[in-house]
């Protein structure tokens, strides 16, 4: 368990209950947002077509998140650097980690925060 996975295992449960409109849980928000790095470095190295205009999109939905984060009381911006960090230390170690979400259920995530108003 990494040190951000802790902290959000140790979330008072009136916080965690925050989480599950959107994620379902602290731990499917912690791999939602994994992916979420994963996906922006990938894209911005390999510069598939159109690959600014999902640069942009990816970077509205980690705003995003880091605002609906912070409107629970946390450091939205530090948790979600993070676990952006979290994956960049897996990556240079050549770590692949068990992802316990469907892609289905990383695109519905998705859609609700692009829907979250």
């Amino acid at each position: 368990m990494t040190k951000v996975q802790a902290l959000l295992a140790g979330l008072p449960d009136e916080t965690k209950q925050q989480f599950i409109p959107l994620f379902g849980d602290v731990d499917k928000f912690y791999t939602v947002m994994y992916l979420i790095a994963k996906n922006e470095h990938i894209t911005g190295n390999e510069k598939p077509d159109r690959y600014q205009e999902r640069l942009d999109v990816i970077r509205r939905i980690r705003s995003k998140v880091e605002n609906i984060v912070t409107s629970f009381g946390l450091d939205g911006s530090e948790l979600v650097a993070d676990v952006a960090s979290d994956y960049f230390e897996d990556y240079v170690n050549f770590r692949e980690p068990s992802i316990m979400l469907t892609n289905e259920e990383f695109v519905g995530t998705i859609n609700k925060i692009a829907a979250f108003n």
